[in-house]
């Protein structure tokens, strides 16, 4: 069971490699000059000193190349992975995504011959690959899964994600050859093409739509050490009751009663959150932001915040079945340590800002040096929070909220809602930025705030974890 979860969530680390590495390709000069230089300006505009300052660079080339996966994800995650998780089963979901990643960076690497359409084409489809990959990921943890470590095992997402960035922002660093950085999403991609079809698919799956209860038993053994009789006749039990319910439509889902009505509420406004924190403005954008931050060696930054994160996810992955945390309580904790630090971070990036003169005073000079230290300091808090509960609970929660016959089109809309918003993040912050580094960074910790008051009124209760469909409050 662990070891077909853990190969699985190597769909995750795909999705946290392509976040960590376009944060620095787009620095890079051969990326520059490849693509900047003789569409964008000249060798002086699209130079390290100068890019930044190239609006029809940043604001055309870089924001599309940034926004194009997710807005690619959010198709594949609507329109493709709902039906052949349905029809031909999880894993073969997962595998066909992680294919079409694949050639989807061919395309925006190797075989983009400098032309910029091949090149957003290849990022679409690298988005496609990831959105259909992501779509069953979280579904198939839940069934192949015992409830009792559910959680924990679903937060293996969010920390390969995690994994994936800054392996990224490592190899970037230390190996500058753009073609291979856009190309290490792939790589994941195709690993997981290979190995998907080898592992266990769900047993769940198999007893709905083989109509069999010997075939979902069978790969019930698989994952399960000892007599799965019981189990597998609960299971059995359960898909034949559910089997007289009709499978909901998109409408009722929106329009159904009550109950169902505020489940598929949590499960988008918990999506939207987790891209109001504004985490993808910080990684989609690591060298850009860091730097406009203050801090004079970006790209290495960039590696300490991923790796930071790493310890933050780790905390989450063992508290969220604990006694100790749950899905609501590391919400509203990491909330807490979020918002007010980007606040602050905002306040003394204003204060540098303001006072930064060559000329000073040494005892200034020190100032402006401490703001510096505090500002960074923030940043990592607030991604050190983000990974605690935000980057995880979005993920696992919406597959455990819902029946099998509302839970593919209702992850379907939380997963395609999440890159959604995920790319309106992109979008608009080269033009927060543009517009005011320190005002970007308020207005991110404001969402925070905002999301703590959300969370605390919007969801019931802390205990009980989610297992059904008639459940709406976290654990």
């Amino acid at each position: 069971m662990y070891l077909s979860i853990a190969m699985a969530m190597v769909g995750a680390m795909m999705f946290g490699l392509d976040q960590g590495n376009f944060g620095n390709v787009q620095t890079f000069r051969r990326f520059r000059d490849e693509w900047c230089a003789h569409l964008y300006g000249n060798t002086t505009t699209c130079s390290k000193e100068h890019a930044e300052e190239n609006k029809e660079w940043e604001n055309t080339f870089v924001m599309w190349g940034a926004t194009l996966i997710t807005i690619g994800a959010a198709v594949g995650a609507l329109v493709l992975a709902p039906w052949i998780a349905k029809v031909h089963g999880r894993r073969p979901c997962i595998a066909v995504g992680g294919a079409i990643c694949f050639v989807g960076c061919l395309m925006a690497s190797y075989l983009s011959y400098n032309n910029q359409w091949i090149f957003f084409i290849g990022r679409f489809a690298t988005g496609f690959g990831v959105g259909v990959s992501c779509f069953a990921l979280p579904v198939y943890n839940a069934e192949i899964s015992t409830p009792s470590i559910r959680g924990a095992t679903g937060s293996l997402f969010q920390l390969n994600v995690v994994i994936g960035g800054f392996v990224a922002c490592l190899i970037t660093l230390l190996n500058q050859h753009w073609r291979f950085g856009m190309m290490l999403p792939g790589f994941a991609g195709g690993i997981l093409g290979c190995v998907m079809p080898f592992l266990p698919e769900s047993p769940r799956w198999m007893m709905e739509a083989k109509n069999s209860f010997e075939a979902g038993r069978k790969e019930l053994e698989k994952v399960r050490s000892g007599d799965v009789t019981e189990e597998a006749q609960n299971m059995w039990t359960e898909i034949k009751n559910e089997a007289e319910v009709e499978q909901v439509s998109y409408q009722e889902l929106i329009c159904g009663d009550a109950n169902l009505r505020k489940r598929v509420l949590i499960a988008c406004t918990l999506v939207l959150g987790q891209q109001a924190t504004g985490v993808n403005a910080f990684l989609g954008y690591a060298a850009t932001i860091f730097k406009q931050c203050g801090i004079d060696s970006p790209l290495q930054f960039n590696v300490m915040f991923n790796f930071v994160m790493f310890f933050g996810c780790l905390a989450g992955l063992l508290l969220v079945d604990s006694r100790f945390g749950g899905r609501k309580c590391q919400l509203l904790v990491a909330t807490t340590i979020m918002g007010p630090p980007l606040v602050l971070a905002g306040f003394m990036l204003s204060y540098i800002k303001g006072h930064d003169d060559a000329a000073m005073q040494d005892a200034q000079q020190g100032l402006l040096q401490l703001a510096n230290k505090i500002t960074m300091f923030c940043v990592i808090i607030y991604g050190v929070g983000f990974q605690f509960a935000w980057g995880t609970v979005p993920w696992i929660y919406p597959a455990e909220i819902f029946s099998m016959s509302e839970k593919e089109k209702a992850v379907s809309i939380a997963v395609c809602l999440n890159y959604v918003a995920n790319a309106a993040v992109v979008i608009i912050t080269p033009f927060l930025m543009t517009a005011s580094t320190p005002a970007t960074l308020w207005f991110f910790g404001a969402l925070n705030c905002l999301n703590f008051f959300f969370r605390l009124v919007l969801c019931e209760g802390n205990q009980g974890r989610a297992t059904g469909r008639h459940s709406s409050s976290f654990r």
